[in-house]
């Protein structure tokens, strides 16, 4: 006779724990191409010591194998980094999932079109103004 354990419920679940963290938060710069008056980040120019690329593809392989979910980028403004789109196509080759907040100044139409067509990246757009003049106003001109 086949017998059946009770089903474990959803907080025996969490007590449990997980077998690897859903979301690492990842400041991949402190440089930003905008000067935003409320700005909380140490925007401004980038750090001499911020990691090459070859150091993030590193972390991006450790990531891997602790089988993190997905990495929530931010910074200052993460698109400036030349290798940025490289960094976020590697992590996607890596079942690294790819959240990441912008001021979408660098997002071309050819960099929203690939964006939208994975399934492994979320983009946040900040918006400091419904107008020209008050987004001028918080960012700065342009």
């Amino acid at each position: 006779m086949t017998t059946f354990s009770p089903a474990v419920t959803l907080t025996d679940q969490f007590e449990l724990g997980l077998d690897a963290p859903i979301c690492l938060t990842w400041e991949l710069t402190y440089a930003c191409n905008l000067s935003c008056v409320h700005c909380l980040s140490s925007s401004g120019r980038r750090d001499p010591r911020e990691l090459s690329t070859q150091q993030c593809k590193g972390i991006i392989d450790e990531l891997e194998r602790m089988q993190v979910f997905y990495v929530n980028i931010g910074g200052g403004e993460p698109t400036v980094r030349s290798d940025f789109w490289e960094l976020v196509d590697y992590a996607t080759e890596h079942h690294v999932g790819v959240k990441f907040s912008t001021n979408g100044v660098r997002i071309t139409p050819e960099v929203a079109a690939k964006l939208a067509a994975s399934d492994y990246v979320d983009v946040q757009i900040s918006l400091d103004g419904a107008t020209a003049e008050i987004n001028d106003a918080v960012r700065g001109p342009g």
